[in-house]
């Protein structure tokens, strides 16, 4: 019975470090992504506007809220909006955003 306790909490203990990676993942995907929509409104105010992407992500789970704000946000500015191309753009910083963490934990990890 001590085993599979053992085994139960190390797997909750996984998943829980898996759902703060993903976490952790997705606010700097959308931080990226804020930062590159908010060079092609033409906004200034870079720090402003990932703030209002934060606020949009937290409306509902999932993606589609942060992808419908800067999917708007384009369109009223009067730039052309390829969906797919604004859902590719989300998943390749999605992948550099697991980057960029991966290498912050091995530096912190060597030091």
């Amino acid at each position: 019975m001590a085993m599979g306790e053992e085994r139960r909490r190390a797997l909750e203990d996984r998943y829980i470090l898996d759902f703060q990676r993903f976490a952790q993942t997705r606010a700097r995907r959308n931080r990226l992504f804020a930062n590159w929509a908010a060079k092609k409104l033409g906004r200034n105010d870079q720090e402003a506007y990932l703030e209002e992407v934060e606020c949009a992500g937290n409306l509902e789970a999932g993606d589609s809220d942060v992808m419908r704000k800067i999917s708007n946000d384009l369109r009223n500015a009067g730039q052309i909006v390829d969906e797919q191309e604004l859902r590719a753009m989300m998943n390749d910083m999605m992948f550099e955003a697991a980057a960029q963490l991966e290498a912050e934990t091995q530096a912190e990890d060597c030091s």
